[in-house]
């Protein structure tokens, strides 16, 4: 991810925002205008993001947003909102914002929005190799049986097997494809904000809902929800992921009504849900609303024919990134690789590679980890 691009004109306010992006690991750089925002944004790398205040001393931030989107930049854009400016807030969505934010929920709500639009953007950058192992291959047809219908799919399997690439194949080949998919990582979310984030939220619903909030099961609609380490979850909101599962219909925080939406849900887990229910950690009836169909991706070490492909695949990727001509690995190299008990592997892994027949050792790693 670039830069956090911030526009606004209290200049106390404005290093609040910085500072707190700081914190979260963002870089950011901010501007007071419109005016100095528009040669920010003249400049502006693809994978930037801009946080715009409503109102501006020579404009406001809708805008600056239009502007934008007329020199066909899509760049990430969300606004931010004072007490009664949501009503023209939700315009800015129309013209493509990503979203917007009141200023008192901006800690609270910007860091888990940014982190969202941080893994959108990797996975859409990350190249992929297409696994051709048996097991893969009936992975595969599985995908092609189960994606046609509405049922939810339960994904299984240890971290890094790639879960959420097989939940982006089966919305892609569902009759839902052209409507949102909307990852949610269940980890990230704490007890408090769960079930906000999920269902939504009423003015008024607790402390700081000083505005309206739809969630993601309302952006999600006509499309499919994945929830990423369903096993996370807090029990309270598991209660209110069934109850729309069961009845179609969800209540946002502090609402009085009932609403519908039209969503299929894919989820997935690195852990043992029969044990999480033993435990009492997770409901057994929504283990089975969940699990309609299940898949299992099996770990790169039950699936050794694919070993040698996905190495020569990141190999060609370390090239590319590094400069270097590593035209193959040699015998030995290959065979420690195919005696590896492979798990989750992080930046630094150790590999033996050759070189134009000399052998060489190289510290790897791409994109500090590599999903295998």
């Amino acid at each position: 991810m670039g830069r956090i691009i911030v526009v606004e004109d209290n200049p106390v306010f404005a290093d609040y925002v910085c500072r707190l992006l700081a914190s979260k690991d963002f870089q950011s750089v901010s501007t007071f205008n419109c005016n100095d925002a528009r040669k920010l944004f003249a400049k502006m790398q693809e994978d930037d993001i801009v946080l715009a205040d409503m109102r501006l001393p020579d404009g406001d931030g809708i805008a600056l947003l239009a502007e934008l989107r007329k020199q066909v930049r899509n760049n990430p854009y969300i606004v931010m909102t004072e007490h009664g400016d949501i009503p023209i807030a939700v315009r800015s969505l129309k013209l493509g914002a990503e979203d917007f934010i009141p200023k008192n929920l901006l800690e609270m709500n910007l860091p888990p929005l940014l982190r969202s639009l941080q893994k959108r953007a990797e996975q859409q950058d990350a190249p992929i190799l297409e696994r051709t192992s048996e097991a893969f291959r009936k992975i595969y047809d599985k995908i092609r049986l189960v994606a046609p219908t509405n049922m939810s799919v339960l994904i299984l399997g240890e971290s890094g097997t790639g879960k959420e690439h097989i939940a982006e194949k089966i919305h892609a080949r569902s009759k839902r494809t052209g409507k949102p998919v909307v990852p949610v990582d269940c980890g990230l979310l704490s007890k408090e904000l769960a079930a906000s984030e999920l269902l939504g939220h009423e003015k008024g619903a607790f402390m700081e809902a000083d505005s309206k909030r739809q969630g993601v099961w309302e952006d999600a609609d006509g499309g499919t929800l994945f929830l990423d380490e369903i096993g996370n979850l807090p029990l309270e909101v598991q209660q209110m992921l069934l109850r729309a599962l069961e009845a179609k219909r969800y209540r946002p925080t502090g609402g009085n009504k009932d609403k519908k939406a039209d969503v299929r849900i894919i989820a997935a887990t690195n852990e043992d849900l029969q044990t999480a229910i033993a435990e009492k950690r997770f409901r057994a009836d929504l283990y089975q609303r969940l699990k309609e169909y299940t898949i299992q991706i099996p770990p790169l070490r039950e699936c050794r024919e694919d070993i040698i492909p996905l190495a020569d695949f990141f190999r060609q990727l370390a090239n590319e990134e590094f400069e270097k001509q590593v035209k193959c690995f040699d015998a030995e190299a290959r065979k420690q690789m195919l005696a590896y008990t492979w798990g989750w592997q992080r930046e630094g892994t150790e590999t033996s590679c050759s070189h134009g027949g000399a052998a060489y050792r190289r510290w790897y790693g791409y994109s500090g980890q590599i999903r295998i």
